[in-house]
């Protein structure tokens, strides 16, 4: 029989915006304020109903694809990028009920170019994405030491001014209007925003049985895993051993399940930690090393605030802790950590010592038996756990790895995607730039002129020198590209030049050279998005099967991912 969870939208929206937040004190509360001020815009424009609540859930969640860094990058305005948009695109929108709400983070940090970007990449931007960037600039330009009242008028004045360039004019009026009003401002600062915000938007509810929370567990896996190649199907491989071991204990089938969402779900407080911690190769500081251990309860939390996930936030929240009650991050001991919470544990310091990771190759046998059975002696482990695991090893690491082998072909599809965006991306942005060269010729179109002429400052100039550079600056192709798109706008200064002083014939001898150099540059462009791809599917092949040197082994226990993962001081 299956079991049904009634759930709310908004308890899995805000949980999941509440990780994002929690990175650095001063992003506290950001995701809920941007999406308190995004449904307060959302009104005023008319938007209602499922369109509204797309566009809360988009604000609420439109850091999801950003990295978390030390220094709380990411979240601020204008912080966004488009790569990290397309990152929270591709996360969400394989969840149904987020769909519509994944395209509107896709384009959500897009300018409104005085109505040039009403559509982009092909595809036309949802106002729902120039609301959110519009609360988004909003909530950046509040000084939290302040009284807020103090700064309403001077917030307005500076959101004025990006009216047309920055922000879309009719969204400014909304949103000028809203905040004539001083509870508007005060509402931004209440403890009760939440509750606020469900008096004025009724969310769908969600009708999940075990198996289709398995699968939102597994898109949540991702959204941890994701972030980086060094754990890119680490909560696959917890989940398909924890789910085993549960088998071999007897548990019924609908618990094994909500263990193996557990497994899927354990590190989901890995939200909140920088970036750099979990990619660092070698030993974490003191203090990078409690950041790291705070990671379970942060887990704990995000889930204990989800109706029904009581016992997987306990199993969760819990499976750092050692029966010897040297765990963290509650200091647990034996009688209060559940067989579940033991399982658990077990299944994640196994994957972790037997998975192939970037910087090393993933222990064998007798090495990982070696190190459970050392922290069995050491009642950090439960022996029947191990033992069972032992009897049972082959059975478990078949399991683990097939799991990790589906979860790795995903991650490769999803990064070659992401890339095939990036790149589409970029070609699309140099396509719409020459039919608006050709609407300029017309006299239909007016853009800048520092857009024409400089190539830096088109769409596709600003992509290449920003992140486009920083992502595939190592592909050759991408430094041969430069030197055609800064002969074409040299060719376009001379066209603006003809066009200006009425030379129509001579402007037209300009355009027609164009075509021979855009072909380049989109030839180009189709270069480099191929060596991307190939680049993800080597960065992320299997390392090869050979036994690890006794030097690895020594680095297993000692360094700093074992620490994480097996709880040891």
């Amino acid at each position: 029989m299956k079991h049904e969870l009634n759930v709310s939208l908004n308890q899995f929206v805000f949980s999941l915006s509440q990780a994002l937040d929690l990175i650095n004190p001063a992003m506290a509360d950001h995701h809920k304020r941007v999406a308190y001020i995004a449904l307060r815009v959302a009104e005023a424009a008319g938007l209602s109903g499922k369109a509204k609540e797309d566009v809360v859930i988009a604000a609420a969640l439109h850091d999801i694809g950003t990295l978390p860094r030390q220094d709380g990058a990411g979240g601020g305005a204008g912080s966004a990028s488009l790569h990290s948009a397309r990152f929270g695109y591709q996360l969400l929108r394989k969840f149904k009920p987020f769909e519509m709400s994944a395209r509107i983070v896709r384009f959500h940090c897009i300018d409104w170019a005085h109505g040039q970007h009403r559509e982009v990449e092909g595809e036309m931007v949802p106002v729902g994405s120039h609301i959110v960037h519009l609360a988004n600039r909003v909530n950046g330009l509040v000084d939290r030491e302040r009284p807020i009242l103090w700064q309403a008028s001077d917030i307005n004045a500076r959101i004025g001014a990006l009216r047309g360039e920055v922000l879309m004019p009719e969204l400014i009026d909304n949103f000028l209007a809203v905040s004539a009003k001083d509870a508007f401002w005060l509402d931004l600062n209440a403890s009760d925003l939440l509750n606020l915000m469900a008096t004025r938007i009724s969310f769908s509810t969600v009708e999940l049985d075990e198996d289709a929370l398995l699968d939102f567990a597994e898109l949540l896996a991702q959204i941890i895993d994701f972030r980086s190649r060094f754990t890119a199907t680490h909560s696959s491989g917890v989940a398909a051993t924890a789910a085993t071991l549960a088998q071999l204990f007897g548990f019924p089938e609908a618990d094994c399940k909500r263990i193996q969402i557990a497994g899927y779900l354990h590190d989901l407080g890995k939200l909140a930690i920088p970036a750099e911690h979990l990619e660092k190769n070698g030993r974490l500081t003191e203090e990078e090393w409690m950041t790291v251990r705070s990671h379970p309860y942060y887990t704990y939390r995000i889930l204990a605030s989800i109706n029904g996930m009581e016992d997987i936030a306990l199993w969760c929240g819990v499976h750092h802790e050692r029966l010897c009650g040297t765990g963290y991050p509650f200091g647990a001991d034996n009688p209060r950590i559940p067989l579940e919470a033991r399982i658990l544990a077990v299944a994640d310091i196994f994957t972790a010592l037997t998975e192939d990771r970037p910087y090393r190759r993933g222990l064998d046998r007798e090495s990982v038996l070696d190190i459970l059975k050392k922290m069995v002696a050491n009642f950090e482990l439960d022996r029947k756990v191990v033992n069972v695991l032992e009897a049972n090893y082959a059975d478990l690491d078949r399991a683990r790895v097939s799991a990790q082998r589906v979860a790795l072909h995903d991650y490769q599809s999803f990064m070659e995607g992401l890339t095939e965006l990036d790149l589409s991306g970029a070609r699309a942005a140099h396509t719409a730039w020459k039919r608006h060269v050709r609407d300029y010729l017309d006299g239909k179109d007016a853009l800048p002129r520092e857009q024409l002429i400089s190539h830096r400052e088109c769409d596709l100039g600003r992509w290449y020198h920003g992140e486009g550079l920083r992502l595939y600056g190592h592909i050759p192709e991408m430094h041969e590209l430069e030197r055609p798109h800064r002969m074409l706008h040299e060719l376009i200064a001379s066209l603006v030049s003809h066009k200006e002083n009425g030379r129509s014939s001579e402007a037209e001898l300009c355009y027609a050279q164009i075509g021979p150099i855009s072909d380049l540059i989109v030839k180009l462009l189709h270069a480099i998005e191929n060596k991307a791809a190939l680049d993800v599917r080597e960065a992320t092949a299997p390392a090869a099967p050979t036994p690890a040197t006794e030097e690895e082994k020594r680095y297993a226990a000692a360094s700093w991912w074992y620490r994480a993962e097996s709880g040891s001081a």
